[in-house]
């Protein structure tokens, strides 16, 4: 299968077998015509996964791409004006920039507030406090892609699947951007060793959340600008989606315009990209999610954007 990411990169899957990194990473086995160039070619972890970056190729214009022997015998290749791609893993993702996620439990009494189940199957939101939170490291998926410009974004949504859910009314999920650096815990449900997310503090020991698990929220920080970053708080006072839940076995999407305009500032700040927190807004029972973790890739969370493959700056400048 092939997707042309956009003006500068392809992406190649193959059959579940392991390529050979010394044959399909060679620049030289591949040949784009008429007039392009291989630039680089990046196998991915999976081994059967392939980034080609290009030179620029021109937006819907029929390309033939050549491969190294005995893969096969080669695709034809256009760059369609929009595009979409998913972030994190299942069969529905075409360049995966990594996922991290992880529950802090909440007891009531209190003994388990240093616990962090960053190695769980499942996410864990309920009406004693327990939060989740769900990060994607985009770092340099946007660079490779030759997403550019924060205007190139049209669209960004995450789905989230529902385990677990023992009521038939309605709940609502929120979601709160972060605003501190966060580490996933290695363990499951255990006390959180140094340097993990605890319901104390962000990084374990060092890093002490305002008001205990990163509530410490004040009207105008919203994560919209660098000096939401500085340390002074811990999630964003706005809320940028809701979720509504009713039912176990379903995937549900968040969307809204506020989502789509963090992928933006992250496009623009990759550094200060530290994901969502999710708690529970309205209700009294558990709800219980699939994380990264989950044995079905299909049921892990996954950040899906839709934009525009060409850079209009670019465009912009040589048109003039």
């Amino acid at each position: 299968m092939l997707w042309a990411l956009s003006q500068t990169a392809i992406q190649l899957q193959f059959d579940d077998r392991k390529l050979p990194a010394e044959t399909v990473e060679n620049p030289n086995n591949y040949r784009i015509t008429p007039d392009a160039q291989i630039e680089h070619v990046l196998l991915d972890q999976r081994g059967n996964r392939v980034l080609l970056i290009t030179t620029p190729l021109e937006i819907e214009k029929t390309y033939r791409l050549a491969l190294p022997p005995n893969l096969q015998t080669g695709f034809e290749v256009m760059v369609p004006p929009v595009n979409e791609i998913t972030f994190g893993t299942g069969d529905a993702v075409t360049f995966s920039g990594g996922l991290q996620d992880t529950t802090l439990h909440v007891n009531k009494d209190r003994k388990t507030r240093n616990n962090n189940a960053g190695a769980e199957p499942t996410l864990l939101c309920n009406p004693t406090g327990s939060v989740f939170f769900v990060a994607f490291d985009l770092f340099d998926a946007f660079e490779d892609m030759g997403i550019r410009e924060p205007t190139q974004v049209l669209e960004a949504t995450i789905t989230l699947h529902v385990e677990q859910y023992e009521t038939d009314a309605v709940q609502t999920v929120l979601f709160r951007r972060v605003l501190l650096p966060w580490k996933e815990g290695r363990g499951t449900s255990t006390r959180a060793e140094d340097n993990e997310l605890t319901y104390n503090s962000a990084l374990h020991r060092n890093l002490p959340w305002n008001k205990r698990p990163a509530q410490a929220m004040l009207s105008g920080i919203d994560g919209d600008t660098e000096s939401d970053y500085n340390g002074s708080e811990d999630v964003a006072h706005r809320i940028d989606g809701t979720s509504e839940i009713q039912g176990a076995g379903k995937h549900y999407t968040i969307k809204s315009e506020l989502l789509t305009d963090a992928v933006r500032f992250w496009v623009a700040n990759p550094d200060y990209n530290y994901g969502y927190l999710c708690a529970l807004q309205d209700g009294n029972v558990p709800i219980i999610f699939s994380s990264k973790e989950a044995t079905d890739e299909t049921l892990r969370p996954t950040l899906t954007i839709r934009y525009q493959t060409a850079d209009q700056r670019e465009q912009t400048l040589k048109d003039n």
